[in-house]
């Protein structure tokens, strides 16, 4: 096998080897791997008087495993009244009621507020990047809401316009707050593809070299060389 060929095929092992490294497979220890998506529009749609969605885990301290990176705008997609407000940010704070009172806990938000009573249908958005932990298997939100109206939480591309995830949380009159599990994957699918198909090149161009310098030629025409000569040894025999 020619120098040549034997470094090509070290290079392509390095970069497989770099490949499951970065991808945290190393002595089977998940690695933290946090990347930042394309650009998002978080939608909530709502008849409800005031609600969020929380990247965040009650703490503050983003264990949750998906957070705000950065924000690129907000506002209503329907009218606005003087007395609407939207909260967009990190570490925003906001009160959590407990049995014996209230707490301030922060956190990264798209917080919106009508005022008491208003259940008038409107639409609230976001654009965000966000920073997602790909090492974890799964990933969650929090989604709260008061009131009796009904909130529907949607994340979608900004590129393609397609929905990467949607919840909805429907009121009983009184505060909600409910836990939403996602996959990290839909954030980062095409990047996922990406890194698959140059992995199935690499495989595939290393199959290639080794086959092409595996003497298979050669093998055949000795074993063709070996069956004429005992075929005409046979036939020599025979005379």
């Amino acid at each position: 096998m020619q120098i040549a060929h034997v470094v090509f095929i070290v290079l392509l092992l390095s970069l497989i080897s770099i490949n499951c490294f970065a991808s945290g497979s190393v002595a089977g220890q998940p690695s933290v791997s946090w990347h930042e998506t394309e650009p998002v529009r978080v939608v909530v749609r709502s008849t409800s008087d005031w609600g969020r969605i929380m990247f965040d885990d009650l703490n503050g301290t983003n264990t949750n495993g998906i957070k705000i990176a950065s924000v690129l705008s907000s506002g209503w997609l329907t009218e606005k009244k003087p007395e609407y407000t939207i909260d967009v940010g990190k570490k925003i704070p906001w009160q959590d009621q407990l049995y014996n009172g209230t707490v301030v806990r922060y956190g990264d938000q798209v917080a919106f507020f009508k005022g008491l009573g208003d259940f008038q249908y409107s639409e609230a958005y976001a654009d965000l990047t966000l920073d997602v932990n790909e090492s974890m298997p799964q990933i969650y939100v929090w989604l709260m809401s008061g009131g009796n109206g009904t909130s529907t939480f949607e994340i979608n591309s900004i590129s393609t316009g397609g929905t990467i995830w949607r919840d909805i949380v429907v009121g009983n009159g009184l505060t909600q707050q409910v836990r939403r599990i996602m996959s990290p994957e839909p954030f980062f699918g095409s990047g996922r593809a990406g890194d698959l198909t140059v992995m199935a090149w690499l495989v595939g161009a290393l199959v290639f070299v080794v086959l092409l310098n595996f003497p298979v030629p050669e093998l055949l025409a000795k074993k063709i060389r070996q069956r004429r000569r005992d075929d005409s040894k046979s036939s020599h025999d025979r005379e």
